[in-house]
């Protein structure tokens, strides 16, 4: 893999990660949290969003032949979490995918940035089938580590867009935000249906020819 090769699967790692889809998820995620929470929970999903990447990265492929996950199976779920929390913003309501009365009790708010944040709305079946058809384009040890800076760079950018998250909520206002939620909302819904459709097809090759895809 050289320079251009990295730089590319860079800015296309960091286009599915979707800043713009993610900033409204985490304004509605931490709109009751504190600004030390707040940033707390955006450090929180940039490290998640690494950490993932670099799983996906070294072990993804093997990884799921051994639990016999095919990909496009786990696009369909991806999917279907991703459209639940885009109901949800669209709707201007709290998000369907809540945490149980324990977890509210001892406050974990790393928890949201983990699950949906990080995963699937960040790291989701895009980037990880992305980074999965890279490892199998460019084998050997070389290429996953230079596959693995280009993860660890989209973590961070991401890092820095989720931790002054609160900053840019300011900004905008509380119209802003409604309207920006609203948008992601929509982004996300038909990301959240492009990705079930990629992964029904891929279950179901057939679909493929019946509908002229």
């Amino acid at each position: 893999m050289d320079f251009t090769q990295f730089v590319n699967l860079f800015i296309g790692l960091l286009v599915i990660a979707n800043p713009l889809s993610a900033l409204p998820a985490v304004l509605r995620i931490t709109r009751n949290q504190s600004l030390a929470e707040k940033r707390h929970t955006g450090l929180t999903c940039a490290f998640a969003v690494g950490v993932i990447l670099l799983v996906v990265t070294w072990i993804g492929t093997p990884l799921l032949i051994v639990f016999g996950i095919k990909l496009p199976a786990f696009q369909v779920t991806g999917g279907i979490v991703i459209f639940i929390m885009a109901l949800s913003m669209l709707n201007a309501e709290e998000s369907s995918i809540k945490h149980s009365l324990e977890e509210q009790k001892e406050k974990r708010s790393d928890l949201g940035a983990i699950v949906p944040l990080a995963i699937p709305i960040i790291a989701g079946p895009g980037a990880i089938s992305t980074i999965i058809v890279s490892v199998n384009q460019f084998p050997g040890p070389y290429n996953q580590m230079v596959i693995s800076v280009a993860a660890i760079f989209v973590a961070f950018v991401m890092g820095l867009l989720l931790y002054f998250s609160a900053n840019l909520e300011k900004f905008f206002g509380q119209s802003g935000i409604n309207i920006i939620n609203r948008l992601g909302g929509l982004i996300l819904a038909a990301i959240s249906v492009q990705t079930i459709a990629n992964g029904l097809i891929g279950l179901f090759p057939i679909l493929t020819v019946k509908f002229g895809g």
